[in-house]
């Protein structure tokens, strides 16, 4: 008897720790779904132009000076003017920011310099720039480079260094870097 109390006794343990088991499965038994969502982004289209990308700036001279006193299309000190160049964005989906800037000039006269704006005060000079901001889709819109050839300052350097640009009568030619970059998206 003794026997069959400790069969009796291992099989209760048994069915004992098989609920127990059981009832702890339960415990940690979940429903589990998997949902796949795809989603969808179109990249911003970039196109910054010029209308100066394949051709020539035409400098303008601010005023018509008189033929008696100076050869239609030319510069001499006591001259200046600016030169147009058109940047556009109309067809981009950014802003943009530009900076314009000459980046090399031939046969420039020792005294004329370049600037920012027509009251001749903010002079461009080494990583100095022309720059401004165009929204996304604005229209072109024209920004001038100006120049200035003074008309004498008093000192015989000064006049020294006209006169041997004047005997030189070069063509003086320009090249300008107009460079856009996108201006980073601010979150709303």
């Amino acid at each position: 008897m003794k026997k069959k109390k400790k069969i009796a006794l291992v099989a209760a343990f048994f069915v004992f720790s098989a609920t127990a088991l059981g009832l702890v499965a339960m415990v940690y038994a979940k429903y589990v779904s998997k949902i796949e969502k795809t989603g969808t982004a179109t990249v911003a289209k970039w196109a910054f132009t010029t209308d100066n990308l394949a051709g020539s700036v035409a400098c303008e001279l601010d005023e018509t000076y008189d033929a008696t006193t100076l050869v239609a299309d030319r510069i001499a000190p006591g001259t200046s003017g600016k030169c147009p160049i058109l940047v556009s964005n109309a067809n981009s989906e950014v802003g943009i920011r530009y900076d314009i800037k000459p980046s090399t000039v031939a046969n420039q006269p020792k005294n004329l310099k370049f600037y920012k704006e027509a009251a001749h005060t903010n002079e461009i000079t080494g990583a100095t720039t022309i720059n401004g901001t165009l929204a996304p889709g604005a229209a072109a819109t024209t920004v001038y480079v100006y120049w200035q050839w003074p008309y004498q300052d008093g000192t015989e350097e000064y006049d020294a260094d006209d006169t041997t640009d004047g005997e030189n009568a070069n063509t003086m030619t320009m090249t300008f870097d107009v460079v856009g970059t996108q201006i980073q998206p601010v979150a709303q």
